[in-house]
């Protein structure tokens, strides 16, 4: 692996931005993000653990350090360190979106590798630097394919963002609050199935929502809560009573808050009520404009804290191509001015990239740029539990990072000390 030494910039961490001094990257992990000098990084994480010759350098990147032999540490160094010069942009921990079918044409639901590829790609160009790869309910033959071949991607190289495993969106969901969700697919709670699915992922199932007012479903959030999954809730008429008790049961989060379920009401509070009334219970938003009306965004910050709230997508395989006819899940939607619905004017998920939702909360809803890069950031990473690992910029995390302009257009985006995209020009 080639390693980089980011120079410049201002680092975006979870209490503001501050300069950045010297943020060193190696064997796809930070080391001392925010040195004084560069001389002052912690030798025993660069250049003395022997650290392997990196290869070519990107094109676009200046030349390596290692002309200048003390590139990362006070002693001789005769290792290679590429140098990025961040001047002028934010360096923020990469995104990581929980929710995502799909992009630039192609749907996770194609079940090809070739298709997961092309999502986390598109999504990279994002800043999106892992997801999960949502499956929404098919024919039993499309849906355990597409689960194996997440399964054999699962933390492999995809040349982009990286896939953390699944999140399967149904089957068990209220056909009354299916939303953009063909409800043909739509199954009664079995808890047998869900064990031959868990099974089938082979660990890589790490997040699944159901509606927890169907019958039998208190235990199959046991059981899955058991397993280590996520739980969720969505596409749901649960009373408030009932989000409360399947809190208790191992729901830990919401997804698409205020979307795809019973409608807030001021005598009958139902689960968004339940979401907003239980601070340990996380939820998402789509914040794209057309899902939450700006002031809602301003709300939800100001009632969930900047804990509670987590940015994703819900980008379906519209997102990233022209205004037009497309399929989804077997339905037809159109989009048209990046919104997209079902023909009877329902919303049908969306054609944002996580860049754009950060953008929204900052612009739109007015929420300081560190909290909107944290519900994309170190948010969802405590809600799937890996945040000693992904969304924060700290010694020892994975090199997940992206670099913005003033703008807040991506200029680059690393995943696992990769760089997935690049638009920086050289300089040469």
């Amino acid at each position: 692996m080639i390693d980089y030494l980011i120079c410049g910039g201002e680092l975006v961490t979870s209490s503001g931005t501050v300069p950045n001094s010297g943020l060193l990257v190696t064997r796809g992990k930070l080391a001392v993000p925010g040195a004084l000098r560069p001389e002052n990084l912690y030798a025993g994480l660069s250049c003395s653990i022997g650290r392997p010759k990196p290869g070519s350098p990107p094109p676009f990147l200046t030349k390596p350090l290692s002309d200048q032999k003390n590139c990362c540490c006070s002693g001789p160094c005769d290792q290679e360190c590429v140098k990025i010069d961040a001047s002028g942009l934010y360096i923020a921990p990469g995104f990581i979106d929980m929710h995502v079918h799909g992009g630039n044409g192609y749907d996770i639901l194609d079940g090809s590798a070739r298709a997961i590829r092309e999502v986390a790609a598109f999504h990279a160009r994002g800043g999106t630097t892992s997801f999960l790869a949502t499956v929404v309910p098919a024919p039993r033959n499309i849906f355990e394919k597409t689960l194996s071949t997440i399964n054999a991607l699962t933390l492999r190289n995809t040349e982009g963002s990286q896939l953390l495993g699944a999140h399967l969106e149904g089957p068990f969901l209220n056909p009354m609050r299916s939303g953009a969700i063909n409800p043909a697919y739509l199954r009664e709670v079995n808890l047998e199935e869900m064990s031959e699915l868990i099974s089938l992922c082979e660990g890589t199932l790490k997040m699944v929502t159901v509606a927890p007012e169907l019958p039998g479903c208190t235990d199959l959030i046991k059981m899955l809560a058991r397993e280590g999954i996520v739980v969720a809730a969505g596409h749901s008429e649960a009373s408030y009573e009932i989000a409360l008790s399947s809190f208790k049961a191992g729901i830990r989060h919401a997804v698409h808050l205020f979307n795809a379920s019973a409608p807030l009401h001021h005598r009958e509070p139902g689960l968004v009520g339940a979401v907003l009334a239980c601070r340990e219970i996380s939820a998402e938003i789509i914040a794209d404009g057309h899902h939450l009306h700006p002031s809602m965004l301003k709300l939800l910050h100001s009632v969930k804290g900047r804990r509670g709230l987590t940015l994703a997508t819900d980008a379906i395989s519209a997102a990233g191509l022209p205004d037009g006819e497309y399929l989804f899940n077997e339905r037809k939607v159109t989009m048209h001015g990046r919104k997209i619905t079902l023909p009877d004017n329902s919303m049908a998920g969306s054609s944002l990239t996580m860049i754009e939702a950060v953008k929204n909360m900052v612009n739109l809803a007015g929420i300081p740029l560190h909290e909107a890069v944290r519900m994309a950031s170190l948010n969802p990473a405590r809600v799937l539990g890996i945040e000693n690992t992904k969304g924060a910029l700290a010694p020892g995390m994975d090199a997940d990072l992206v670099l913005l302009d003033k703008d807040l257009n991506v200029r680059l985006t690393m995943a696992g000390g990769e760089i997935v995209y690049s638009s920086l020009v050289s300089d040469k």
